[in-house]
C-alpha cells in the first residue's frame, strides 16, 4: 500500500523509541489526573513537567485544523472568563497549560499505540498495587505503623510508590489515586479500551482489571462496568466467537452477584450514608448556583461561593461544577460534543448512549472533567481514528487519504509501503 506523497504528515513510525515516548506521555497523563503523589501533592510541578515534555518531544508535526480550532475557541473563552472575574489566575493558566500539553501529545502520537500503552500501564498498576492493598486489609495496624500519614490538600494519606492508603479505611482499594471512586474510573477506562479497541480481547488483562475493580467497592464503578459490558455484548454479540462471549459472561456474572450480595450499591442510596449525603449536597448546591448565573457562571474554580453558602471546600460533581462555573450553554455544548466524540469510534447509537451514560456518571460523582485523561476526549481526532481503521481494513486505499483529509500544512514525504 503506497501513501500519497502529499499526506497530512509523515506516517507514524512505530519504532521502539516512539513506543517509549508514547508510553511516557500516557503515564504522565495518568499520574497527573488524580494520583495523590503526582496529581495532588506535586500538582503544579507535574503539570509543568507534562507541558515541558509535550513541548520538547511532542510539538506537533501534524496540526489537525478541527482540533486546533477547538483549542483556540476554549482558550479564548477561558481568557474572556478570566478577564470577566479577574481572580484565580493560576487556575486558568494551569488549565490552559494542561489543554495545550494534551493537544500537542495527541497530534503527535499514534492513537492505537497510546491505547495499548494505557492498557499495559493500568494492568501494571493493578498488579503492583494489589499486594499493598492486601497488606492493608490483612494487617491495617502494621501498615499504620510502617507508613506515616502525609498531609495532602487539607487531608492526609499514607503514600507508597504503588498504592495509597486512606488515613483509616483500608478495606477499599484506591490504587495510587485519591479515593476508590477515582481508581475505578481508570480501571473502567482500561476495560473499555480492551473491549472496544482491540481486534482480539486480551482475556487475562481483562480479568485482572475486572477483579481489581471489585476491590474498589465503588457503586459508580460497578454501574459503569455493567454499562461497558452491556454495550460490548450488544455491539459484538451476533458476530463474536462463542469463546469471547463466554468470557464476557464469566466476568460479568460474578460481578453482578457480588454487587447484589455486598449491598455496596443499595447502601449508597440510604439517607444516613455519608457518601450519599455529600453527593446530594454537591448536586443541589451546584444546581442552585447554576440557576443564579446560567449564562457565564461564577468563574473557574470559584469555590469560595460554595464555602460561604454551603460550607463545602469543593464539589465531587464535576459536571455541575463546570455548569455553575462556566454557564449552562457551554455545558450543553460540551456534553453534545462528547456524545458525538464517542459515537464515531463506537459506532452504534444505543451502545454509544450506554457508554455516554457511564461518562455522565463519572463526571457526576468524581472531579474528573478537567483531568488530563478526559481532556484527551476533548481533543481526540476521532475522524483520524476511523480513517486509520478503514485503511487497515482495506475499505480505502492509502492514496485516497489526502482526498479525504485536507492538510493544514502539507509536506512532501517519501512514499513507503504500509502505514
Amino acid at each position: 500500500m503506497t501513501l500519497n506523497p502529499y499526506t497530512l504528515s509523515n506516517p507514524n513510525d512505530i519504532t521502539v523509541k516512539n513506543k517509549f515516548l508514547t508510553f511516557i506521555a500516557v503515564m504522565l497523563i495518568v499520574i497527573t489526573s488524580g494520583s495523590v503523589l503526582f496529581g495532588k501533592l506535586l500538582y503544579s510541578e507535574f503539570i509543568m513537567i507534562l507541558f515541558a515534555i509535550a513541548l520538547v518531544f511532542y510539538f506537533p508535526k501534524r496540526i489537525e485544523p478541527k482540533q486546533f480550532l477547538i483549542l483556540l475557541f476554549i482558550v479564548i473563552f477561558l481568557l474572556f472568563n478570566m478577564l470577566l472575574y479577574q481572580n484565580n489566575l493560576n487556575g486558568y493558566i494551569g488549565l490552559i497549560l494542561k489543554m495545550a500539553a494534551v493537544f500537542m501529545v495527541l497530534n503527535r502520537i499514534d492513537l492505537r499505540q497510546a491505547a495499548q500503552s494505557y492498557q499495559w500501564l493500568i494492568v501494571a498498576l493493578a498488579l503492583l498495587g494489589m499486594p499493598f492493598y492486601l497488606a492493608g486489609v490483612l494487617d491495617a495496624a502494621l501498615v499504620r505503623q510502617l507508613v506515616p500519614p502525609t498531609p495532602v490538600w487539607g487531608g492526609a494519606y499514607r503514600i507508597t510508590p504503588f498504592h495509597v492508603y486512606g488515613l483509616w479505611n483500608m478495606t477499599r482499594n484506591q490504587g495510587i489515586f485519591w479515593e476508590p471512586g477515582a481508581y475505578q474510573v481508570f480501571l473502567n477506562l482500561g476495560i473499555f479500551l480492551m473491549l472496544f479497541t482491540n481486534r482480539k480481547v486480551p482475556k487475562w488483562k481483562l480479568l485482572i482489571l475486572t477483579a481489581t475493580l471489585l476491590t474498589t467497592m465503588s457503586t459508580s464503578g460497578y454501574m459503569i462496568c455493567a454499562l461497558i459490558y452491556l454495550a460490548y455484548v450488544i455491539r459484538n454479540g451476533k458476530r463474536e466467537q462463542l469463546a469471547q462471549m463466554v468470557m464476557s459472561l464469566i466476568v460479568f456474572i460474578p460481578l453482578a452477584f457480588f454487587i447484589v450480595q455486598s449491598g455496596v450499591i443499595t447502601d449508597k442510596f440510604q439517607e444516613d450514608n455519608a457518601s450519599f449525603n455529600r453527593r446530594s449536597l454537591d448536586t443541589t448546591s451546584n444546581l442552585q448556583l447554576l440557576v443564579e448565573k446560567p449564562l457565564v457562571g461564577w468563574g473557574f474554580q470559584n469555590n469560595e461561593v460554595l464555602m460561604e453558602r454551603y460550607g463545602l471546600p469543593d464539589s465531587s460533581n464535576s459536571l455541575l461544577t463546570f455548569g455553575y462555573q462556566f454557564g449552562l450553554p457551554l455545558l450543553l455544548i460540551l456534553m453534545i460534543y462528547y456524545f458525538f466524540q464517542l459515537l464515531r469510534p463506537i459506532g452504534g447509537v444505543f451502545q454509544t448512549l450506554l457508554i455516554f451514560i457511564g461518562l455522565v456518571i463519572v463526571f457526576s460523582t468524581e472531579n474528573m472533567l478537567f483531568q488530563p485523561i478526559f481532556l484527551v476526549l476533548m481533543f481526540l481526532d476521532t475522524s483520524r481514528l476511523r480513517l486509520n481503521e478503514k485503511i487497515e481494513s482495506g475499505e480505502i486505499r492509502g492514496n485516497e487519504v489526502s482526498r479525504i483529509r485536507r492538510p493544514l500544512r502539507q509536506q512532501p514525504v517519501t512514499a513507503k509501503e504500509g502505514i
